[in-house]
């Protein structure tokens, strides 16, 4: 079974194993378990509010019964800032936390 465009054919490489089961809480809210982790959502048929296992908050507007429907990221997890990187003494520039010498340079760190 091959589709034309490749991405499902059974036995091949193309083919990828996905699990995530859904729990419905009361009308409005769901918990959505996958290999990734724990999400949760929140809305209505037709719009819906949802977090993902990373991190990411996703809106979900559709027609229902349609299939039709757009989803936008509207706001993603703060990425950690690094703390101030470690300069090389003879030319100025940024070098790794253990590096012992500067791979620019060559000249030897102090610690």
């Amino acid at each position: 079974m091959a589709l034309e465009n490749n991405r499902y054919r059974v036995g091949g490489d193309g083919v990828s194993l996905r699990f995530r089961k859904s729990v419905r809480i009361g009308k409005l809210a769901r918990i959505n378990m996958s290999k990734s982790g724990i999400g949760g959502s929140v809305g209505v048929p037709g719009f819906r509010i949802g977090m993902g296992a990373d991190g990411k908050v996703r809106r979900t507007v559709g027609i229902p019964g349609t299939g039709m429907y757009d989803v936008k990221v509207v706001a993603s997890p703060k990425k950690k800032e690094a703390g101030p990187g470690r300069t090389c003494q003879s030319c100025g520039r940024q070098v790794g936390q253990k590096d012992r010498f500067c791979r620019h340079c060559g000249a030897r760190l102090t610690p």
